[in-house]
């Protein structure tokens, strides 16, 4: 199906039906900073429509809106006790964030990044479409990376619909081997469709059994990731980092790279093994989570 027979993501014109679907309130113990956490470069389908995010969630969609400790929760299909479930996977909700501040928060640059954007959470999402968005990513930045999953999603996913708001499903691996690399390349993915449709293959035979790797050892999940043409060191550490429960992955790009050559490595070049190797030896099973303070402040403030 292609994306001009079906309406684009986002507000439907001259519907106002809002109140439709399932609705709970969360109160949150943890700290989160939803805005921050969402906005934060690990997933690229949450929309911001007012005070609202709309994404999709286990084939759901929501929309989410903080205030202070509470989570304010729209749903389109599940019921309110299994979409609290899912909320409190995919926000990791389970990380006690205070204590992995007591091991990152080493030194005046980090606890900055902590101050700063207290709340920030690594999220746990689907691998599948994480380590499609991922191998999305090359050579490309946030926007185009957004752009490029929503526009699979909207040509090959299933219609949602939450009030007013339309989003789709991610395809499947079926789906998007079905499709395959010249159809993929038609939504201007470039290069990286012959990935994509490879990866797609790869996984729908189940070669590589993605909710497999949550239960290896870190190496031999990166191992199998790396497998997949068009997955590199970075590639597979986000998929490890953001879905697969690897908390110690540290995924170097380059925003992560100037952070630790400037402020830490006094301008040494290393490579990404030893970059990777140094992370470890300063913030531990933690490394993950202190990248991603690092990465978002870099980002944002140079």
């Amino acid at each position: 199906m292609h994306g001009d027979e079906r309406l684009a993501s986002g507000i439907v014109p001259g519907n106002t039906t809002m109140d439709s679907g399932h609705f709970l309130s969360l109160n949150i113990t943890q700290p989160l900073d939803l805005a921050t956490t969402l906005e934060s470069g690990q997933a690229f389908r949450w929309r911001r429509q007012g005070p609202w995010y709309y994404g999709v969630l286990q084939d759901n969609l929501v929309a989410l809106k903080q205030k202070g400790t509470r989570l304010d929760v729209r749903s389109a299909g599940s019921p309110t006790q299994q979409i609290e479930s899912s909320l409190q996977d995919y926000l990791r909700l389970d990380d006690d964030l205070e204590a992995i501040y007591s091991v990152i928060d080493t030194d005046h640059r980090m606890n900055g990044a902590i101050t700063e954007y207290h709340g920030l959470r690594i999220l746990r999402q689907d691998p599948w479409e994480c380590l499609v968005s991922f191998i999305c990513s090359a050579n490309s930045n946030i926007p185009r990376i957004s752009a490029t999953v929503e526009s699979l999603a909207q040509n090959y996913g299933r219609p949602l619909r939450l009030g007013d708001y339309v989003d789709y499903s991610f395809p499947t691996p079926e789906k998007l081997a079905d499709a395959g690399e010249a159809a993929l390349r038609d939504l201007k993915l470039g290069f990286r469709a012959k990935y994509v449709a490879q990866a797609a293959e790869k996984v729908g035979r189940g070669e590589v059994k993605l909710e497999l790797l949550r239960h290896l050892p870190y190496q031999d999940a990166k191992d199998a990731l790396t497998s997949i043409a068009g997955v590199g060191d970075k590639v597979a550490d986000c998929v490890l980092l953001f879905s697969l429960d690897k908390l110690d992955a540290c995924p170097i790009d380059r925003w992560v790279r100037r952070a630790m050559e400037e402020w830490y490595l006094d301008g040494a070049k290393l490579n990404y093994k030893a970059i990777r190797a140094w992370s470890l030896e300063r913030w531990g099973e933690y490394a993950g989570y202190a990248q991603q303070y690092l990465f978002h402040q870099k980002r944002l403030q140079g």
